[in-house]
């Protein structure tokens, strides 16, 4: 099995760093299109050689998208019409994921595509609030939600490969349709900004006079 990733900045080469650690892949190429990241990228022995975008399509058994929607969004049609151009057994049998936060539009991009089987919608939920290769670190995903989305509509071996490959990152998979990932993705982006608001209601509603008094700062004269 060898695995392609394409972006290695703290998702890409997180995964790099513990799909060569569980074995799931005999061999990693990355991707990298800024030469400072693919130089720290190299140094830093995410993957086991960088290649050009073609080269990797074409030695990759399994594609992963670990770039910004808008990117994916025009990565995801060529690569599945590059798979299709190959014309051999093995290019038609390549599968692509990826690690977007949008998964709809995704989606629909390659909607009625010859290939659309080959290719598994999928969503990491981990982070931090780091970039870059240097914020690759062993153990991001473990214990964390992986949602495949649209399972239906990718082939049944494709859905394997790619939950087993984040079942082996230590993640806990669960699968919905695309529309209701976006919907609770964004619900989850921003919990912090409605709580804040309805803090700052709560507050507004209460006699604000006192409302700070008790906090730390400055003595008042």
């Amino acid at each position: 099995m060898t695995v392609g990733i394409i972006g290695l900045g703290l998702i890409g080469g997180s995964m790099a760093l513990d799909l060569r650690k569980t074995g799931f892949a005999d061999e990693l190429i990355g991707v990298e299109s800024d030469p400072a990241n693919a130089s720290l990228a190299a140094r830093l022995g995410l993957v086991d050689r960088l290649a050009g975008y073609e080269e990797c399509l074409s030695q990759s058994d399994v594609v992963v998208l670990a770039v910004p929607s808008g990117v994916a969004e025009k990565m995801l049609p060529d690569i599945l019409d590059r798979f299709a151009a190959g014309g051999g057994a093995r290019d038609c049998r390549k599968i692509v994921t990826d690690v977007c936060s949008v998964k709809e539009r995704l989606a629909g991009c390659v909607q009625g595509h010859p290939l659309r089987g080959r290719y598994v919608a999928a969503h990491p939920m981990a982070g931090t609030e780091y970039s870059g290769p240097s914020a690759a670190v062993y153990g991001l995903f473990d214990g964390h939600a992986c949602i495949i989305c649209d399972g239906e509509s990718s082939s049944g071996d494709a859905v394997g490969t790619v939950s087993e490959l984040f079942f082996s990152l230590g993640m806990r998979l669960l699968y919905m349709a695309a529309e209701d990932h976006d919907v609770h993705a964004a619900y989850v982006s921003h919990i912090s900004h409605v709580t804040s608001f309805a803090l700052a209601l709560t507050v507004l509603d209460k006699d604000e006079r006192h409302i700070f008094d008790g906090a730390p700062g400055e003595e008042q004269s």
